[in-house]
């Protein structure tokens, strides 16, 4: 027997999926484009309303180029996950702790986490997208001092997340 699924699509200024998400009985939000290649906040908020929309325990975002082969095998090692970006790191680890630690204390970023890509086909547990994309908590960086210290990566949504 197939598991339940929810299935949540959001175009943002592309295509109009609302026919095809009345025939197969999923949610369809249109959204006004909104260049957020260097600017996370659009992106961030859609994210944070399909979680909410979706009401379930792991929301699994998808894009363009993702293909769906199977039904997910075993649960979700982590709070998120993504594709292993192997290398991959980033300065400012102890702005990073410092703020992630009021969450959890003793917080430490490994060399593992950074090396998570969070692109399509990554993983997220709802309660972890409403927690760290809530609007108080996007409130808390400082953009400003994010940007005069990193590269403008850091604006880009897989970077920023």
């Amino acid at each position: 027997m197939r598991p339940a699924f929810r299935i949540y699509v959001m175009s943002d200024g592309g295509l109009d999926f609302s026919a095809l998400c009345a025939k197969e009985g999923c949610t369809f939000v249109l959204c006004p484009p909104a260049n957020d290649r260097w600017h996370p906040w659009p992106f961030f908020r859609r994210l944070f309303d399909a979680a909410v929309s979706l009401n379930t325990k792991y929301v699994i975002m998808l894009e363009p180029d993702n293909t769906v082969h199977d039904y997910i095998k075993r649960p979700p090692p982590a709070d998120v996950g993504g594709l292993l970006v192997t290398g991959r790191s980033f300065g400012l680890v102890k702005y990073v702790e410092k703020m992630a630690q009021k969450r959890v204390p003793g917080f430490k970023w490994s060399s593992r986490s950074m090396s998570s890509g969070l692109c399509g086909g990554a993983y997220f547990k709802r309660e972890a997208i409403l927690d760290a994309l809530s609007d108080d908590n996007m409130m808390k960086l400082d953009w400003n001092y994010l940007g005069e210290k990193l590269s403008k990566e850091i604006f880009s949504s897989d970077f920023a997340l």
